[in-house]
């Protein structure tokens, strides 16, 4: 028997939870499997957290926490179980929903989270912190930190918050002076710096309510993609961030793509970053891969 727990993300997306949560009970109870079923609705943004330790470190010799959110909730439960013995599965129900981008839910059931095939996939380590996604930091990251500022002072503003932080972000172009100190793939050291308008470290290859930042990246072959973008005349801009929500953009002249295992960023002058929609100020990043990081329970091929 696969012990699960089900956390529901109360927060994320505009799901009704209470009818999902109802629907769970009802298919696990047809199938007389209620026994393995254990449902967490969160109260705050920590309840996910400590829901999924708790339950990690319960003496049950196959477990499953099931994510029932968006990238946010991913995220944070990620970073608890991550080299634990307990998998991860992800039901979407966010908002932007990117990293179930790497999966096809589109015929997904909840009879899929019965036995579900599990196996381990990357993480990224971040100055000790994990980040199961994409790190970023510029442009995307600006107009995420205005979007929340704008939905603090005027929470009914909802998706147009994002829309006016675009504009805001725009108006206000910043170029971020980046030193990257970089180990390849192959175990080359290499050193490059710039200024950069966006520049991701990417597990996954979606991220921002559908960015496809770096087409190629896998989850589980122990590469991260480092895709920086250099500094760019204003007109140029806006068609760019097309392509890169496209995917199409990394032949652009202007755009660096590294195959990476670890490696450092730094910033003399400071600036902010996110990972996985968490924003944080940094002078230097230390990151590396962790493969097999964290096992993953496929709800979607």
């Amino acid at each position: 028997m696969i012990k699960k727990l089900f956390i529901l993300s109360t927060k994320a997306g505009n799901g009704n939870f209470a009818d999902f949560k109802n629907k769970i009970i009802d298919t696990y109870t047809k199938h007389n499997r209620l026994d393995e079923l254990e449902i967490v609705l969160t109260e705050d943004k920590e309840h996910g957290k400590k829901a999924a330790l708790e339950f990690s470190k319960r003496n049950y010799s196959n477990k499953i926490v099931i994510a029932c959110g968006g990238d946010g909730t991913i995220g944070e439960i990620a970073g608890v179980l991550a080299k634990s013995d307990t998998a991860l599965g992800l039901i979407p129900m966010g908002t932007g929903n990117d990293f179930s981008k790497n999966f096809d839910y589109s015929n997904f059931q909840i009879e899929d989270t019965f036995e579900p095939e599990i196996r381990p996939i990357d993480i990224i380590d971040i100055n000790g912190e994990k980040c199961i996604n994409v790190m970023s930091i510029g442009f995307d990251t600006h107009i995420l930190k205005r979007t929340y500022d704008f939905l603090n002072l005027y929470p009914k503003l909802g998706k147009k918050a994002f829309i006016l932080a675009i504009i805001q972000s725009l108006l206000n172009i910043k170029n971020e002076k980046l030193e990257y100190d970089l180990i390849t793939v192959t175990g080359k050291n290499l050193k490059v710096s710039g200024e950069y308008i966006i520049s991701a470290l990417c597990n996954g290859g979606y991220y921002g309510s559908g960015f496809n930042p770096s087409p190629t990246a896998l989850i589980d072959d122990g590469v991260l993609n480092l895709v920086a973008i250099k500094k760019l005349p204003y007109l140029s801009i806006i068609p760019l961030i097309f392509k890169y929500k496209k995917g199409t953009h990394i032949t652009h002249e202007n755009v660096e793509e590294y195959e990476v295992v670890s490696g450092k960023i730094k910033t003399p002058q400071g600036a902010i970053a996110n990972m996985d929609g968490e924003i944080f100020q940094f002078k230097e990043i230390d990151f590396k891969v962790i493969k097999n990081g964290i096992l993953w329970a496929y709800l979607a091929k």
